[in-house]
């Protein structure tokens, strides 16, 4: 991030605490509770907002070397993502061109991609290599019958999949803007650490919803993070669909005083990137959290979330491991045991229909940027 942008976000963040402020959004905005209840809303969500908006699927390390392969089950497409022998990385959907089985389970490094039903085969490029007894399928070309492939683009160490086949990715024109924060922040150099899948019983903009505001910081994380931000205090800038907000750090006051070419504005904020739509995008003081969010099918009240943590190095002794194992622990703390817990209580209370819409107050600029995002995306297809 250049210093000047530093020193103007550390400016606004002191302005903010000396004036008891936050950033603002003019008015109070509703949401209908049926964005959190309704299937027939979730269905339009999926088949608008999820089909035709570019996914972000991770950092380039989580397929770091030709053959690393990771899969992914969610509401759109069964997502298989490989590097090859040329090192592009590719996406395809997970289903063998004979029956439609996946070809592919889990993640790891493969030589190629087998069938489990009938043996067809495929390599790293999807290209389909062996059918057996092929004599028994006049007519049918390989070179004709490989995995179908979904447009992926990655760039400044990030890769993003569509998952419509026949649509194309325009980055440039998708983030808005946002490209050369990330670019600053050299994320090809980062290494994956840990994964975890979480299957909540919470509609998928909840888990969301949780990282767009500060204002609950003092009640709901009083024993976590709480005592490290400035509660109801954030920073704000919308970007198209996606947007950046930073919670502060009482460890900012110790800049004060110093010369501002030594200002950090990452060491002392956490950084949420709500990468429309469904990934939130944590750039912490020393390494990177990763939240996605998918719907489950016909459930309005369910979600899978994959979390991913991505650190500077490769870990290599167990002090460095203990200490990205306790940064892990905070978070899932903070966010399952907190943030998750006290949602799924809020979804019960959603589904008895007791009422019709949710509030978001002035002082939650960044929640509302998210449901009108929604709403205009929902809209445009």
């Amino acid at each position: 991030m250049e210093q000047a942008v530093q020193i103007a976000r550390i400016k606004k963040a002191y302005e903010c605490i000396d004036n008891d402020q936050t950033t603002t959004t003019p008015g109070v905005k509703r949401v209908p509770v049926a964005a959190y209840t309704d299937l027939e809303w979730q269905n339009r969500e999926l088949n608008t907002v999820f089909k035709h908006q570019p996914l972000f699927m991770g950092l380039s390390c989580v397929i770091a070397e030709p053959g690393d392969y990771v899969t992914l089950e969610h509401s759109i497409k069964p997502l298989l993502m490989v590097r090859g022998d040329d090192d592009i990385a590719r996406a395809f959907i997970n289903m063998c061109s004979h029956r439609g089985a996946p070809v592919a389970q889990g993640c790891g490094r493969a030589a190629g991609f087998t069938c489990p039903y009938h043996a067809w085969s495929y390599d790293r490029a999807g290209s389909l290599k062996s059918i057996p007894d092929q004599r028994n399928f006049p007519g049918i070309e390989p070179q004709e019958h490989g995995l179908i492939p979904l447009p992926l683009v990655e760039r400044h160490g990030m890769i993003w999949v569509l998952p419509d086949p026949g649509g194309e990715i325009d980055l440039d024109t998708h983030l808005e803007g946002l490209q050369d924060e990330m670019q600053d922040y050299q994320l090809q150099n980062y290494v994956h650490y840990e994964s975890r899948v979480l299957h909540r019983d919470i509609n998928w903009k909840m888990p969301i919803d949780t990282f767009l505001e500060s204002y609950h910081f003092a009640t709901l994380h009083r024993d976590t993070v709480g005592p490290i931000f400035y509660s109801n205090l954030c920073l704000f800038e919308g970007h198209g669909l996606h947007h950046w907000m930073a919670a502060v750090r009482k460890s900012i006051e110790t800049l004060r005083g110093k010369p501002e070419a030594e200002w950090d504005f990452v060491k002392h904020t956490a950084i949420s990137y709500q990468l429309f739509p469904n990934t939130m995008f944590t750039m912490q003081a020393d390494h990177v959290e990763t939240w996605r969010v998918f719907p489950v099918k016909n459930r309005v009240d369910q979600c899978v979330i994959y979390f991913d943590c991505y650190v500077p190095e490769p870990v290599t002794t167990e002090k460095s491991k203990k200490y990205w194992d306790a940064n892990i622990d905070l978070a899932i703390r903070t966010v399952d045991d907190e943030d998750i817990a006290i949602q799924t209580d809020m979804e019960r209370n959603f589904l008895s229909g007791s009422m019709t819409e949710v509030l978001i107050g002035q002082n939650e600029p960044a929640l509302a940027h998210f449901h009108q995002s929604l709403k205009l995306a929902m809209a445009e297809k």
